[in-house]
């Protein structure tokens, strides 16, 4: 008896935000992703990291007076309205790969297809002074992508290894620091227990019912402009 396999083609994702929600050129801080998973018809949110909204609960804890629901876009917008945050990604389109028959969100798992290459523009164009990567340096995360396909250089080994690096100023006009902040999908929590950052703080949170929430929800709120200086 002859069996059946269904099979699963490759699938192009294009980006649905970017051109949505441009970049103010009153921002001084802009957060950078790769692009969002290709289901965006299923978000619960029609917004940049819409579908597990784990960025938007961390930020609603960490600035529980200015976004009082992670879930209510017209709260999110001005949120980020009011801190001069703008939100983007660094690709435009791209081709998702099956693997073991599934269609993954993974960046590990697309083909670059369009690079955002404009951001570079957009960049010198604005007041922005930090960009903010939600992935660093595997493959075809946020930060690498930017580096070596937009800007078309080198991760500098000072930047891998402390998670920052000030782009030489011929690039946008000006010093803008580019920081890879630590993931906040609860997926990286164990990861995170390794980092410097938090085993030096560790002592501060360990009282805290989640020590590695904590942490995260007080490092996004010092990198998205927020009072100490903890992690610097």
């Amino acid at each position: 008896m002859k069996t059946c396999r269904r099979l699963i083609m490759a699938i192009i994702t294009e980006h649905q935000y970017i051109h949505q929600y441009p970049v103010a050129p009153s921002s001084e801080k802009l957060v950078l992703g790769t692009i969002h998973p290709h289901d965006h018809q299923h978000f619960p949110l029609p917004f940049f990291y819409g579908k597990s909204m784990s960025i938007w609960r961390l930020i609603a804890a960490a600035f529980p007076g200015e976004l009082p629901a992670y879930n209510n876009l017209q709260a999110i917008i001005a949120f980020l309205e009011k801190r001069k945050i703008a939100m983007s990604d660094v690709l435009l389109q791209c081709e998702r790969i099956p693997v073991n028959g599934k269609v993954t969100a993974l960046d590990e798992d697309l083909v670059p297809l369009q690079f955002n290459t404009g951001l570079i523009s957009t960049i010198q164009n604005s007041q922005i002074n930090e960009v903010l990567f939600t992935s660093g340096f595997g493959k075809n995360n946020a930060c690498k992508i930017f580096m070596e396909n937009i800007l078309q250089v080198k991760i500098p080994a000072s930047m891998r290894e402390n998670r920052c690096w000030v782009a030489d100023p011929a690039i946008f006009g000006r010093p803008v620091k580019l920081t890879v902040l630590y993931s906040p999908s609860g997926v990286a929590n164990r990861s995170i227990t390794k980092t410097k950052a938090f085993l030096q703080h560790q002592e501060r949170f360990n009282s805290e019912k989640s020590p590695v929430q904590a942490f995260k929800i007080a490092y996004y709120r010092e990198k998205l402009g927020g009072e100490s200086n903890l992690f610097n």
